[in-house]
């Protein structure tokens, strides 16, 4: 089984190196464009400051608060969060420059481990910094355990200080360590539905108006009521009472770079002529690892000294790179460049990785947990694709058309 922890940082959209040691420790917010607050420290939290507020009712509530603007990227901290996490698992997804979500496969809840994980992120963080640590059966529960423990105490968790951050362990995981047997999620029932995200704020409010308070509540409610006042997709909130351990994430913030390095042993230099060889197999080893994580790189490099001279090559992709042979025709123009008949050292390295988009083949319902369904492959298209040839010939083609030239060819080959 997979445990899934899901962490929501407090304090984390500023850079440390970019704040004076004093101000690091009062009350400072992070602001979109709009004025428009996207993360707080611990004392802002602390003294009523909302997340998604208005900077003057922050202001209103704080005189003196500190006031940054929102990151285009992750911070350094984050950034050795991240490293952390992917030094505990792989199975690490990033949210929103402040969160993430860790699946830990193991047969019991993993509070060893993830009090590791929780010790090393503390040294690195500062005294307005902090995560607030959901684990649950799987990932909605998780997200939804952390933004229910900001509304109320939610009956039957757990809750842990490991130094600054805090752990909550969901009712589930926690009857599980106490009396053992299998998980039990029946007490997503009891969760409110303002800890719901996945329901719109609008239609929240709406199903308060109704009566409806907690997920139980959204059980008692007609299927005509639902669609006439929110429509059919209203008939899968309910889904979210039949939670199933597991659930998987989508990895999307490998480690941020990757490198293959060969160096020939001393005075024994291997023949230029072999760089080619070599490049192919660390370019096929580099995309292997992008590979399986799902992620592509936006640069590219390589690094080599020959006998005669040393030299570098960098290649900056518009698209991300995932496949050897895209991987090595961006480095050819630095192969190219290399001069001399003995090589002693190449390296080839890939950076700046970015997720790889997948097509969504299905609605947001995923093993129970609101996720997307897999890509459907192709031999299951093959069979949808014979059907409709079947119905309707010559009318559906996978792959490119061939063009009015490649036709008269044929047809002449065929003796048309």
């Amino acid at each position: 089984m997979r445990y899934t922890l899901f962490g929501q940082g407090e304090g984390m959209c500023v850079d440390r190196r970019g704040i004076p040691d004093a101000v690091a420790h009062c009350a400072y917010v992070a602001v979109d464009k709009t004025d428009i607050v996207t993360d707080a420290s611990v004392s802002a939290l602390k003294a009523g400051v909302q997340v998604g507020g208005a900077l003057k009712t922050a202001q209103s509530v704080v005189c003196d608060l500190v006031v940054f603007a929102h990151p285009d990227k992750p911070t350094d901290q984050m950034r050795q969060v991240y490293q952390i996490l992917w030094n505990a698992s792989p199975f690490v997804r990033t949210l929103a420059h402040s969160g993430f979500v860790v699946q830990v496969p193991t047969e019991r809840p993993p509070l060893a481990e993830v009090r590791e994980i929780l010790l090393a992120i503390d040294e690195i963080l500062h005294a307005e910094q902090r995560f607030r640590v959901g684990m649950a059966e799987n990932p909605f529960l998780a997200e939804a355990l952390v933004a229910w423990s900001r509304m109320e105490r939610v009956p039957g968790a757990r809750y842990y200080r490991v130094r600054q951050q805090q752990l909550i362990l969901s009712p589930g995981v926690a009857r599980m360590l106490e009396a053992g047997g299998e998980v039990d999620t029946s007490w997503v029932s009891q969760m409110p539905i303002a800890a719901l995200g996945y329901i719109p704020p609008t239609q929240r409010e709406q199903l308060r108006q109704l009566g409806v308070h907690r997920l139980q509540d959204l059980a008692d409610v007609s299927d005509e009521l639902l669609f006439a006042r929110f429509g059919k997709e209203a008939w899968l909130w309910r889904q979210a009472l039949q939670q199933v351990p597991g659930g998987r994430i989508q990895v999307n913030y490998p480690p941020l770079e990757q490198r293959m390095s060969w160096r020939a042993p001393l005075g024994e230099e291997a023949s230029i002529e072999v760089v080619e060889l070599l490049m192919e197999s660390m370019a096929a080893q580099l995309c292997s690892e992008l590979q399986r994580v799902a992620a592509g790189a936006l640069l590219v490099g390589m690094r080599w000294q020959t006998e005669m001279a040393g030299g570098s090559y960098e290649y900056a992709a518009r698209t991300p790179i995932y496949q050897p042979f895209s991987l090595l025709a961006g480095l050819e123009v630095g192969r190219l460049q290399m001069v001399g008949q003995r090589i002693e050292l190449i390296d080839l390295y890939v950076s700046e990785l970015r997720p790889l988009e997948s097509v969504q083949a299905g609605f947001v319902l995923y093993e129970d947990a609101f996720y997307p369904l897999p890509q459907v492959d192709r031999a299951s298209l093959e069979d949808v694709r014979e059907v409709l040839l079947h119905k309707f010939p010559k009318k559906l083609h996978i792959g490119a058309r061939p063009t009015f030239r490649e036709q008269r060819l044929n047809a002449i080959l065929g003796g048309g």
